[in-house]
């Protein structure tokens, strides 16, 4: 009676583990999302910042600096790092046209608010986000996650930034199932 007993609990067990690992993979999934959508929710500040402070809202410079080090913790974490590299260009986009669309709010309706430092606080925060969504996304593609388009209006519902159109979050998207492809 005993190998029986061993053999129903091993496949129990083998049974729950397949019952739960979509669960386990729609966690990570939802993680994603919301660090993308936490990531694009400092643009405003970034834009306020900049506007302040007379800075151009697009840096060459910067954006180099940032893929650079994006792709390289990719590479890091067993990531593609060209295509990592696609998709944070897309998210780089994407912060652009949102501070670009809140600079056009203010030209009709200044604003008063103060933003967060760029320096000492948006940065920091943006690059610990980069590190963080990096690390998930490997998480993800271990555990053998692929991003497929019937994960779209789910994606879609999780970014709740003001400025993110309909095109931006399929362009986010779009890469971002290139780097699980």
């Amino acid at each position: 009676m005993k190998p029986l007993l061993k053999m129903i609990m091993k496949h129990y067990g083998f049974f729950c583990l397949v019952l739960l690992f979509p669960f386990a993979a729609m966690a990570n999934v939802d993680n994603i999302f919301q660090t993308i959508n936490e990531r694009l929710m400092y643009m405003e500040d970034v834009a306020l910042y900049k506007a302040q402070h007379h800075l151009p809202i697009e840096d060459i410079a910067r954006e180099k600096k940032v893929l650079a080090s994006a792709t390289h913790a990719a590479s890091q974490l067993g990531l593609p790092a060209n295509k990592v590299e696609v998709f944070f260009k897309a998210q780089i986009a994407v912060a652009k046209a949102i501070q670009y669309r809140y600079r056009a709010q203010w030209l009709a309706m200044p604003t008063l608010a103060t933003p967060k430092d760029l320096q000492t606080q948006v940065r920091p925060a943006l690059i610990q986000l980069g590190k963080q969504l990096n690390t998930e996304l490997s998480a993800y593609v271990k555990q053998g996650g692929h991003f497929v388009p019937k994960q779209y209006q789910y994606f879609s519902d999780a970014i709740k930034v003001k400025y993110v159109t309909e095109a931006d979050k399929k362009l986010l998207f779009n890469a971002l199932m290139q780097v699980t492809q």
